[in-house]
């Protein structure tokens, strides 16, 4: 018969064992445990929120949500709200943040401390195109004929664009810069968003509008406005006879696009989660029929890839907005 000090000791082995087991149980369950933070960097309704309720309409239908999206919105500040969140998340796998080429931006021109470097980089997912539009009734009917007179003069021509820095004024700077112009004394006008900046270009106060794909196509199809090019890597389908900036010998693309991001040291089973879900996302019919309800276009890169692309990204901006006086002290 065992001794009841027996008995006792066997019963704690019992316990420490039941309590290990179940600890290990714990954490080899797989990653999500719990619902995940997505996080854009705009308010409601904004183009980044389109982004999230996408994204979160995507993973639902296509049955590839582990566990819910709670979206938690951060607009202000061009993005540095956001930034801001996710630095103060660091090591937190369960907050991930939507946001554009402004974490380079605004690191760059000092308006926040942080950028790509302090964050994670998940995925790139999405563009928009820019492109040059003019009036139906302008003298330009090609964009080369806008260079030629910028080679000229390059304060001849004056542009509108919605706001500055952007890729708005990147669609100006980096061919003009390429094709041999003296791009910091082109004149450039920004305007409160695209739309107003279409309604200046219409009512003929600046010759030459550098603005988004989306916002120029209506008027074009319209007969209102001519696209001079587009800054794809090649034609885009909608408007074959337009050409691109490589077709015009300008080895340039640029695009617009929109990123995911983790916290700074997110661990690495959120990390691969995440890559191999965005992977998997952006092949669904759902995703796909987004981009074309929103006139998006793929640009999925993952990880590493979006990483470096930050990186070049980064030094093409720090060379352009140098000489135009738009970076901080010392990033020069």
């Amino acid at each position: 018969m065992l001794s009841k000090t027996f008995r006792v000791a066997l019963a704690i082995l019992a316990a420490t064992t039941l309590v290990l087991v179940s600890e290990q149980v714990n954490a080899q369950q797989a990653y999500p445990t719990k619902p995940v933070q997505l996080v854009p960097a705009g308010s409601p309704g904004g183009g980044l929120d389109i982004h999230a309720r996408a994204i979160e309409q995507a993973l639902t239908v296509e049955k590839m949500l582990d566990k819910p999206f709670t979206v938690l919105h951060k607009g202000g500040g061009g993005g540095n709200l956001l930034t801001s969140y996710l630095v103060n998340q660091k090591g937190n796998g369960y907050v991930i943040g939507i946001n554009s080429n402004r974490v380079l931006l605004n690191e760059l021109m000092g308006t926040i401390e942080y950028g790509y470097k302090d964050l994670t980089p998940i995925a790139r997912l999405t563009t928009e195109y820019e492109c040059w539009a003019v009036r139906a009734d302008s003298k330009y009917k090609t964009a080369l004929e806008v260079m030629a007179d910028l080679k000229k003069d390059p304060t001849s021509v004056t542009f509108g664009v919605g706001t500055v820095p952007s890729d708005d004024q990147f669609n100006i700077l980096l061919p003009a810069k390429k094709n041999g112009v003296d791009y910091s004394k082109i004149k450039i006008v920004a305007f409160d968003a695209g739309g107003d900046a279409m309604a200046k270009l219409l009512g003929g106060h600046v010759p030459v509008l550098s603005t988004g794909f989306s916002e120029a196509i209506t008027q074009a199809e319209a007969g209102k406005v001519r696209i001079l090019s587009v800054s794809s890597p090649t034609k885009l389908d909608r408007v074959p006879k337009v050409p691109c900036w490589k077709d015009l010998g300008i080895d340039v693309a640029i695009y617009h696009w929109r990123g995911i991001y983790g916290p700074q040291d997110m661990p690495k089973e959120a990390y691969g989660y995440w890559i191999k879900k965005f992977a998997a996302l952006v092949k669904t019919k759902t995703w796909k029929g987004s981009l074309e309800k929103f006139e998006l276009f793929d640009a999925f890169l993952p990880g590493e890839e979006f990483k470096e692309m930050l990186a070049k990204d980064n030094e093409i901006y720090r060379e352009l907005l140098g000489p135009m006086g738009m970076l901080k002290k010392g990033k020069k």
